[in-house]
């Protein structure tokens, strides 16, 4: 049977690797052989590391600071914070992509967040199937804008990487790349790990959106004993986090939150009856079930659960692909989004979200739209699609 590279480049945690996994395990399950290069080895051998013959480090930057000085526009101001407009650290990467490619030799890549990874496929002519969310996969569009930001000097930019990155192909005898998105769009096959609301620089058309799934593993929820509706949180630190958890003190809400790195000072000054602190993780389909808001960073995993479930959401993003998942959030009427600095107008906006009819009506109508999906479905086609590759 046939030999699987999967490449997970940028990013960090489980969200990368988790929706993945019963595709690939399907894929193994057919005599495929499944080899995996991962920017975060641990977590990789934690997710995927019995279906796995091998897990290698992915090659990476080794200076990690590519500041911009401002707010990334586009596809390639991300590329330009990840280190690909660093010649000589991305021929090296290059050469170490390749030379991972020599060494196992495989019948098709998986991507995920992997531009370093398509490239060297590109180069060697490797069959490759793109895989992620409308973040990680990028719209066949030139240039590829943020939500917000018109095209400005983005269109030079991706001209700049297309030099760079068709010189690095054509040494191989690679096909060059005409546009930028070229690069993530004219490959083997893609697939959206998403929804059209929640699809980052989307909707769109061409590509099929498989879906999330809702993790069902994990702690029941336990509500605190005091507080009225109930609120479920999962965050990491941000500058309105204590202006939130007074709001919800001085409200009387009923909050349970799963902290991220924040420092636990900040935690027992706002301690009461109606907040509960877990570290435990959450059955995502039982909280979803029993919540009236959601609040995040603006995960796109926790709005995929909450959009399901037909819950608002409430969002405080931290950086830009947080930022264009809950401005879809937003846009799509599933929630409200606010800068993590705007901490006054909390309470108002909580008892406006509480209370918001129509707010919650969208929801309930995005939620009836998918009343009967199911993620192996989508798992089934995939595996049957990519075998056909193979």
């Amino acid at each position: 049977m046939a030999r699987i590279l999967f490449c997970w480049e940028m990013g960090e945690g489980m969200g990368h690797v988790v929706p993945v996994r019963k595709m690939l395990e399907g894929l193994v399950r057919q005599g495929h052989e499944l080899v995996v290069a991962a920017v975060e080895v641990h977590t990789a051998r934690r997710v995927l590391g019995p279906l796995c013959k091998a897990i290698v480090q992915a090659p990476s930057p080794v200076d990690k600071r590519y500041p911009l000085g401002r707010q990334a526009e586009g596809f390639a101001d991300l590329l330009s914070l990840n280190g690909f407009a660093d010649e000589a650290s991305l021929q090296g990467r290059h050469h170490a992509w390749c030379q991972l490619a020599g060494l196992f030799k495989p019948d098709l890549l998986i991507t995920e967040h992997s531009p370093g990874a398509l490239l060297m496929a590109r180069a060697l002519s490797i069959p490759a199937v793109h895989v992620g969310t409308g973040f990680t996969l990028p719209p066949e569009q030139s240039p590829i804008c943020f939500p917000g930001f018109k095209a400005g000097e983005n269109g030079q930019r991706e001209k700049q990487f297309l030099t760079i990155f068709n010189k690095l192909i054509q040494a191989s005898g690679g096909q060059p790349l005409g546009q930028l998105s070229d690069l993530f769009n004219a490959v083997a096959g893609r697939y959206l790990l998403t929804f059209e609301e929640l699809d980052h620089l989307g909707p769109r058309e061409g590509v099929p959106y498989m879906g999330v799934e809702v993790p069902v593993d994990g702690e029941g929820p336990l509500w605190p004993e005091a507080g009225r509706h109930q609120l479920f949180a999962y965050l990491k630190p941000f500058a309105a986090l204590e202006g939130f958890l007074t709001a919800v003190n001085a409200m009387g809400l009923s909050l349970l939150m799963v902290p991220d790195r924040i420092d636990p000072a900040i935690l027992r000054r706002h301690q009461s009856s109606n907040i509960r602190i877990v570290t435990e993780r959450q059955s995502m389909q039982a909280v979803i079930e029993q919540s009236d808001l959601i609040i995040s960073n603006g995960n796109h995993g926790t709005a995929a659960a909450a959009l399901l479930g037909g819950v608002p959401m409430l969002s405080f993003p931290l950086h830009q692909e947080q930022e264009t998942c809950a401005r879809r959030v937003a846009g799509s009427s599933l929630g409200a989004t606010l800068p993590v600095k705007d901490g006054k107008v909390i309470p108002s906006l909580l008892e406006t979200m509480l209370g918001n009819n129509a707010m919650q009506a969208a929801c309930s109508k995005t939620a009836a739209r998918y009343q009967g999906f199911d993620y192996q479905d989508s798992i089934t086609r995939m595996v049957q699609e990519i075998g056909v590759m193979l």
